[in-house]
């Protein structure tokens, strides 16, 4: 990825080259590229809400790993969770899965930054894995004989909505409601850039 930044008036500004179609742009993806490639495709599937198929996205998602990966999950982030984040009009909690801050910045944490707005308040840093055992890739197998061992340090008897990027077995955001449960935090939704299983 290519970033030039130039002064103009005291004010630094940065022009990258689209990772997707590699024109010049303000942002990592250019604005051509958003309203062609990250247009979201709401499903709904027992009580999660996904935006993207996981094959389209999946090269998007493992920038999560990498240093400029807030630039793209900010993008992901406002093509999808912001304009879902509109047609609610209750108040909620939201809380990230597992908002460590790691490589820089947390992409659940700006998953869920990205739905505030009168209705939503995120609650960061209150939903943390005990386990730091790496899950990408792993079986259902693995996944349930290696738990997150969450722990929850947020207020109790509230209603919430949790948000992760992706979905693969659904034993990551399972085993976060149990947990939640525990404190009488209620789980109306779940929401995720896409859902494998």
């Amino acid at each position: 990825m290519l970033c030039i930044c130039f002064l103009n008036t005291n004010r630094r500004i940065k022009i990258f080259k689209c990772i997707i179609c590699n024109n010049f742009s303000f942002e990592i993806i250019c604005k051509e590229c958003q309203k062609k490639y990250l247009k979201p495709d709401i499903k709904i599937k027992i009580n999660t809400v996904s935006f993207y198929r996981y094959d389209e996205i999946e090269w998007l998602v493992k920038y999560k790993y990498h240093r400029f990966g807030d630039r793209v999950f900010k993008i992901l982030a406002e093509n999808s969770f912001k304009i879902f984040a509109k047609n609610i009009n209750e108040k909620f909690f939201v809380i990230p899965v597992d908002d460590r801050i790691k490589k820089g910045f947390s992409h659940t944490a700006i998953l869920a930054k990205s739905m505030k707005n009168k209705f939503l308040t995120p609650l960061f840093n209150s939903l943390h894995s005990a386990n730091n055992v790496k899950y990408a890739g792993e079986s259902l197998e693995f996944r349930l004989n290696n738990p997150r061992n969450f722990k929850y340090l947020g207020p109790k008897n509230i209603d919430v909505i949790l948000v992760d990027d992706i979905k693969t077995t659904g034993t990551t955001l399972n085993e976060a409601k149990e947990v939640l449960s525990q404190y009488g935090v209620n789980v109306y939704l779940s929401i995720v850039l896409a859902d494998l299983s």
